[in-house]
């Protein structure tokens, strides 16, 4: 009778124990930890969304100090472009696809006065190409692409078409931001143009309803120094907005190009000038 009475006793004070635990640490001893688990589980998915976030931020946004492990060679002949593209042991990369494309092409005069945004697509591994023709002058190439597990950061490529030599940028900034191109009319509103923090550059326009979708985004923003050297590409901040952030290292006057996909009249870039303190 008493050792039932001792069972009864130490089944009781069990329960009182797990139920107080319990309560106490709001997790369950049946569980076996699986509560601990889970919020483990949940932190490193954070993690890996937030450095997923930084590394997206970082591409759209090309500028920084990262080093190239990837080389990029581009001849050009009276009708087509050749983008070859191979890691140091002369192998070709995978490229990731961004934006609807492994690769985007960014060639502009060396007066920054001509602009041509291209998309060469890949024939061969590490061998892209583009049917295009340029006008005799002297041209800088950027070539946009996201090597897997290889650092790679667009590098000025210069290129002479013909026997015209183009002078070098000489740029003004602009006092008006209403640009008009083709018979659509866009108006760029900016907020901070201080080097070293983020720029809001907000593109407005009377027909922002008939936008449409251009490579994943309502558009694209594309940045150049007025030496040639510096390369920024930039996406909206959500792909419903024609709102972009931009990071500017240095202080200087920079050639902006806002692409955007209307309805009616297709892709145009809308350039602009500005000052950067």
């Amino acid at each position: 009778m008493k050792i039932k009475t001792w069972v009864i006793s130490g089944l009781v004070y069990l329960t009182i124990v797990v139920v107080g635990y319990a309560v106490i640490t709001g997790n369950s001893v049946i569980d076996g930890g699986d509560h601990g688990e889970h919020e483990a589980h949940e932190a490193q998915a954070a993690e890996i969304e937030e450095e997923n976030d930084m590394n997206e931020h970082a591409h759209h946004n090309h500028h920084g100090s990262t080093e190239s492990e990837v080389e990029v060679i581009v001849d050009q002949n009276d009708q087509q472009i050749t983008v070859t593209v191979q890691d140091a042991d002369g192998n070709a990369p995978a490229l990731a696809v961004h934006h609807e494309k492994e690769m985007h092409m960014i060639a502009v005069s060396n007066d920054l006065a001509t602009y041509h945004h291209l998309h060469p697509e890949r024939v061969e591994d590490g061998v892209y190409k583009v049917d295009h023709s340029f006008a005799p002058g002297t041209y800088r190439i950027f070539v946009d692409i996201s090597p897997e597990h290889l650092g790679y950061k667009p590098e000025p490529i210069d290129v002479q078409v013909g026997d015209v030599m183009t002078s070098e940028a000489n740029l003004t900034p602009d006092a008006d931001l209403v640009k008009s191109v083709d018979g659509k009319e866009v108006e760029l509103e900016i907020d901070g143009l201080q080097s070293g923090d983020v720029t809001t550059l907000t593109f407005n326009s009377e027909e922002q309803d008939t936008l449409e979708p251009y490579l994943g985004a309502l558009g694209h923003v594309v940045v150049i120094d007025e030496a040639g050297e510096q390369f920024i590409h930039v996406h909206p901040v959500a792909d419903d907005e024609t709102v972009f952030e931009a990071h500017f290292d240095q202080p200087g006057k920079y050639k902006l190009w806002a692409e955007f996909k209307f309805e009616d009249a297709g892709v145009i870039a809308f350039p602009y000038v500005i000052d950067v303190q």
